[in-house]
């Protein structure tokens, strides 16, 4: 009976495949800053946009990872669609009733994962959880006429990160 053990350690196949060797839900930022469309008003106090606004994604996100020295280093972008309601289109009746906006919004990002190696597949789902959009004074001309401010649009990002490696298993 000895010997037809040594017979069956054999017999063992070898398969390549992909292993996963990393998995992990991470969250990821994009921010940009724009100018405000004209007729957009914010309390400068605050931030707060003062008119109703809609905010949507315009685009699937995108996302482009690269390997470096045991660091995931990720460039992408998402485009958001903003709809500005002017809720007081006094006194020019012919006044937009809103103003539609489309932004790039970029993300970047660098996680520092031990086991990365270079050859190691990346895979990423990515999931927007909340889209904000903050106004900030803008304090290049005062003496100008008229409220001149800049929105700050931030993306979250909850990604579910699965990192892939290549390797021989016996079967």
């Amino acid at each position: 009976m000895g010997s037809d053990k040594k017979k069956d350690a054999k017999k063992i196949k070898e398969i390549k495949t992909q292993v996963v060797i990393f998995k992990e839900t991470i969250m990821k930022i994009g921010e940009n800053i724009i100018p405000a469309p004209i007729g957009v008003k914010i309390d400068p106090k605050i931030g707060k946009i003062m008119a109703p606004i809609k905010i949507a994604p315009a685009s699937d996100v995108v996302l482009t990872p690269k390997i470096e020295k045991g660091l995931l280093v990720n460039e992408g972008f998402v485009k958001v669609k903003m709809l500005f309601k002017n809720p007081d289109p006094e006194p020019c009746p012919d006044v937009r009733k809103s103003i539609s906006k489309e932004v790039v919004v970029p993300i970047q990002s660098v996680h520092q994962i031990d086991c990365l190696r270079p050859g190691d597949e990346v895979k990423e789902n990515a999931k927007i959880e909340t889209i904000t959009v903050m106004g900030i004074p803008d304090n290049s001309s005062p003496k100008s006429t008229g409220q001149k401010a800049n929105l700050i649009i931030k993306v979250v990002l909850k990604i579910k990160l699965t990192i892939l490696r290549e390797q021989v298993i016996p079967v």
